[in-house]
């Protein structure tokens, strides 16, 4: 555990601290990735493939936007979680499950990186709930 000063007195932190900062982290990271998303998903075509067997039939456009407003919000509550922001533990928590049951939608098109935000997004979930006021000023 470190010590900081707060208000003239020496303060402990928590040992989770680091994980609610890794976790602030991984939620900019999935912002990120699904801002770009978002962005390849409006300059692409109609329809997401995955195979010749296989159309993912989706308004692209309409989950584009979705994407890349969903990326926003998700950096922008990754960096409040690094200052403790009670608010960003909210947004982070209903974020990252929107984006774990959105990613179904996208598991025929890229499985491995839908499972992989699904993942990352629980463990974003599982953190923020449990030790989400371990990095409170």
């Amino acid at each position: 555990m470190s010590e900081h000063v707060h208000g003239g007195l020496p303060q402990r932190r928590s040992g989770w601290f680091g994980m609610v900062v890794a976790v602030g982290v991984i939620l900019i990271v999935l912002g990120v990735w699904n801002a770009i998303d978002g962005l390849r998903a409006l300059l692409a075509g109609d329809f997401v493939v995955a195979d010749a067997e296989r159309v993912v039939a989706l308004r692209v456009a309409a989950w584009g936007w979705v994407l890349l407003a969903l990326g926003i919000v998700e950096v922008v509550a990754g960096v409040a979680l690094f200052i403790g922001a009670r608010w960003a533990r909210v947004v982070a928590v209903l974020v990252a499950g929107f984006n774990g049951v959105i990613q179904l939608a996208f598991i025929a098109a890229y499985p491995v990186g839908a499972v992989l935000i699904m993942i990352l997004s629980a463990v974003v979930i599982w953190t923020v709930i449990k030790h989400g006021d371990a990095a409170r000023v």
